[in-house]
């Protein structure tokens, strides 16, 4: 008589196999913290981290951005500061000038402090932030004047944009020379050159004294355009705070949720992996019992 013994051996040695495998799984789990490790884990969940990742990617570039926006605020700020300064004094020695006790003498002396300080002015005004000129704009090949007489560069520059947000309007990161040191009049340059002759003297003492006051009148149109270009820095470095702030808080909420879709719960992970070791326990003994009452059975 024939006797059919049915044979589990396949679907137990496949049992077995994904009892390890899960074992293995939250092994690593456990060991690394992550509940997803490679995209095989969960392959909806790893695309979501991807995408975040991607997101947070551009944010720091947007952060990049926002960096080197405020930094070249910051130093055109500071240098508008100095140029300020710069016109106060020549505002008073002008003013020095066209009194009536002023000697010769002393208006030679008031010359030449307001050369000097037409020297520092152009320095300013060609001063470079880095590689760029900071009041050069789009205009980098040259400065924004001529280092020896002063005169504007041949081509008009515009200003310089970035854009610090996403979804947002580009902005300006800083002013032109043209905008500060000049209008359609004149430049700063000449205006101080023609005070410089005047206090020296062409030989004309009225025309001198009506050139002394028109410095007067346009020292303070240059200062108006100063005050102008701080406000206008002023709002674009508040803009990049608000910027900063916002990025910042983006990667944050980024950062929470993937740690939210990859990170593992180490208290489950440690009751999973406890289960699935006495569950593979379990089914390797009743595998050694099975091989023994088979064996038996063959005799």
């Amino acid at each position: 008589m024939n006797y059919r013994v049915a044979d589990n051996n396949s679907s137990t040695i496949a049992r077995i196999n994904a009892q390890r495998s899960r074992l293995s799984v939250l092994q690593e789990r456990l060991s690394s913290g992550k509940r997803i490790n490679r995209p095989s884990d969960d392959p909806i969940g790893a695309e979501a981290v991807l995408k975040l990742r991607t997101s947070q990617k551009e944010i720091e570039q947007f952060q990049r951005n926002t960096q080197t926006a405020n930094q070249k605020l910051t130093a055109a700020d500071t240098s508008l500061n100095s140029y300020e300064n710069i016109l106060d004094r020549v505002k008073t020695l002008v003013t020095q000038g066209l009194g009536d006790t002023a000697t010769q003498t002393a208006k030679d002396a008031l010359a030449t402090e307001i050369e000097s300080l037409r020297s520092r002015i152009l320095n300013i005004a060609n001063s470079k932030n880095g590689d760029d000129y900071l009041f050069g704009g789009t205009r980098q090949n040259a400065p924004p004047f001529d280092p020896a007489t002063g005169i504007p560069a041949v081509t008009p520059a515009t200003a310089q944009f970035m854009q610090i947000e996403p979804g947002m309007n580009a902005m300006a990161v800083s002013v032109t020379a043209e905008t500060v040191f000049s209008d359609s009049t004149a430049t700063i340059f000449e205006d101080l050159t023609n005070a410089i002759n005047a206090l020296r003297g062409t030989g004309d003492p009225t025309a001198d004294r009506t050139s002394l006051e028109m410095t007067m009148s346009r020292l303070e149109i240059y200062r108006n355009l100063v005050t102008n270009a701080h406000a206008q820095i002023g709002a674009n470095m508040n803009q990049t705070e608000i910027a900063s702030e916002n990025l910042g808080n983006n990667f944050l909420a980024f950062s929470e949720q993937i740690n939210s879709i990859e990170t593992a719960d180490f208290a489950e992970t440690a009751l999973d992996l406890a289960e699935t070791q006495q569950a593979l326990e379990a089914t390797l003994q009743v595998a050694a019992r099975g091989r023994r009452t088979l064996f038996d059975f063959l005799g």
